[in-house]
Order: C-alpha cells, then structure tokens, then sequence
C-alpha cells in the first residue's frame, strides 16, 4: 500500500516524512495557501531518498507550465486536481494521477487512462486540502476496479477505518497531519504507523 503525505512546506517535513515510511512526497504547485516555489519545492524533494517518489499538484496549468515543473524538480508523479481532460492527462503517460471526487465523478474513471487516481471530498470551490470527511464506503467498489489513492479528510484516527471499509491502493493526506496550519511531525508519524497496520490487517489471511 502506498502512503502519500501531501502539501509538504519545509525540508524538515520531507525528512520525517521520508523516515517515517512515506511512499510518495508531494509538494502544491497550484494557488493555495500551502503553494512552494520552486527552490522551496526542490529544498523539500532534496530530503526524498531514492526510493520515495516525488509529486507535484497541479490545478488547471498549463502542459509547458508542469513539464518545466517536472524537469526542474525531478518529479516521478503529477497529480492534477482540476478540470483536465484525459487527453491532457494521457500526455503525462505514467507520470499522471488524476483526482476525482465522489459522488459527483462515478462516471468519469473510464474516460481517463492514467495508472492512479486520488480520490479526494467534493468541496465546491476547492480543489482539495480542505480536510473534509466524506462517505469513504462510495469508493470501495471503485478502489476495486482501479488504482486509488484514498484522501479528503484522512488524519491518523480515521485512517484505519478507512482502509478497512475500502481497501485502497494508497493513501493520501495533508490537513489531517498539521496543527496551526503547519505539518505536525508526531502527527505524520502516527499516519503512516496507523495506516501500515490497518492494511496489514485489512489484507491477513
């Protein structure tokens, strides 16, 4: 199961992250309160070990825009969290993730050939990092059928639960592990130990 730790803001976030078990770094790109330029993106992704994959958040860019993204900070993954189309999505080949948010979006997994989703709360106005608990049980046929990371409104105390209704590819999480609106190092490290017994759990024979 892959754990993804998102909206990182510091070098020092990227450590504990990294240390704790993270699969996955990721930083925003797009207008938001926890957006990086790209020096306080790469001093972050600088701190990822070889195997931890380093993402990046788009809302709606430009494609020049993300591929200048991609080469200067070395990205394994692209997560777009906007209105992109597939055919926007399909040019980022193995790279993209595509979020898509349930109810509203059921129909729309087939349109797009990428190799995972995100799975985030419908939250008009906002493309994510809202910390919004949704009805985790809507996705548990489509965690079946394709590649998901799990979000919107994870934090260490409800993570088990979810995974144990869901059973996602992955999962994903950034207001749940901050305190004051900045990343809670205890509460990343709870995260990821919480969802690592949870699916140890979830898949025992």
């Amino acid at each position: 199961m892959l754990v993804k730790i998102c909206g990182l803001l510091e070098p020092a976030d990227g450590h504990v992250a990294a240390a704790a078990g993270a699969d996955l770094l990721s930083v925003i790109f797009a207008p938001a309160r926890r957006r990086r330029t790209l020096a306080q993106a790469r001093a972050i992704f600088d701190t990822a070990p070889p195997h931890v994959e380093r993402v990046g958040v788009f809302v709606d860019a430009p494609a020049a825009e993300v591929e200048e993204v991609i080469k200067a900070c070395r990205l394994d993954r692209v997560q777009f969290s906007g209105a992109e189309s597939p055919d926007y999505c399909r040019a980022f080949g193995e790279r993209a993730i595509k979020t898509l948010r349930l109810p509203n979006d059921r129909n729309e997994f087939p349109r797009y050939s990428v190799p995972l989703f995100n799975l985030d709360a419908d939250v008009e106005g906002h493309a994510g990092g809202t910390g919004v608990r949704w009805d985790y049980s809507l996705a548990s046929e489509t965690a079946h059928a394709y590649r998901t990371l799990l979000g919107g409104g994870l934090s260490p105390d409800n993570v088990g639960a979810a995974i144990a209704a869901v059973r996602p590819y992955g999962v994903d999480v950034s207001s749940g592990v901050e305190t004051d609106q900045r990343k809670d190092h205890h509460k990343i490290e709870e995260f990821i130990r919480n969802a690592r017994a949870a699916y140890a759990l979830a898949v025992a024979p």
